[in-house]
């Protein structure tokens, strides 16, 4: 149960986008009250590549919003903005955890995860979980390290077609295997395309995610930051944002 966004920027990534999103470590939309008010505040993580090289994986325990450490990552992120050439460009993915019971906290298990397929390196964030994917120590995996597992099992190419039948495989080996899942909001990387997939089998409100146009760059979110517009990805589908901006919706489930 987490917090996620996704850039894809030909322009200024700026500093306030990581300031609003670490906002959502406590403002979030979590219910109040109880265990559940301790909001997205056991990790957090950012993944960014330039020209669609990965140039900086940086992870830490706790909240965002009260780590130096996360603050100097959005900074090293948003420097990148005075020193690079027109046109070259960014793709930035940020995660805020709020674990599952009985799952471990550790810069190992805070998203985004980045692993290789095919010459590619990507890079995945989640939100949701696996209905039947206890952590087990001898494995290692908390169920978002299992999901992208079966992702990238399932991957082979990178475009919005290879992903989305990628996608619709893992829909169905986690609902076989796994018992489904309460959600399996996704963002997916490998530096050149951002690939954003919602879908939910309950909890409509909680499981939100959000995209808009910024004019040199596109932005997905867990909930609108930066005066986004309430545009949703619709559920079952995913939206996929080219190097060159341009979007491609594709239906999947």
């Amino acid at each position: 149960m987490c917090r996620l966004f996704g850039a894809v920027s030909l322009g200024p990534v700026y500093y306030d986008l990581f300031e609003e999103f670490a906002d959502l470590d406590v403002m979030g939309n979590t219910p109040r009250g109880g265990a559940d008010e301790r909001g997205h505040r056991d990790s957090w993580g950012i993944a960014c590549f330039h020209n669609g090289t990965l140039r900086d994986h940086i992870r830490g325990v706790g909240s965002a919003q009260a780590d130096p450490r996360y603050f100097q990552a959005a900074w090293k992120v948003a420097k990148t903005n005075i020193d690079r050439k027109a046109g070259e460009r960014l793709v930035v993915i940020g995660h805020i955890r709020r674990a599952s019971p009985g799952t471990p906290i550790g810069p190992e298990w805070s998203h985004p995860f980045v692993d290789a397929k095919g010459g590619r390196t990507w890079a995945f964030a989640h939100n949701g979980g696996l209905n039947d994917c206890p952590w087990r120590e001898e494995d290692g995996r908390i169920d978002s390290q299992v999901a992208f597992r079966v992702l990238l099992s399932n991957l082979d190419g990178e475009g919005p077609e290879e992903v989305a039948g990628a996608t619709k495989a893992t829909v169905e080996a986690v609902r076989r295997e796994y018992g489904g899942y309460s959600a399996l909001n996704f963002l997916l990387t490998d530096g050149e395309w951002l690939h954003a997939f919602r879908d939910y089998e309950n909890d409509s409100d909680y499981y939100t995610l959000y995209y808009d146009d910024f004019g040199e760059m596109m932005l997905a979110c867990s909930q609108p930051i930066l005066g986004m517009k309430d545009d949703p990805v619709v559920k079952g589908s995913i939206v996929s944002i080219g190097p060159d901006l341009k979007i491609r919706r594709t239906r999947v489930l």
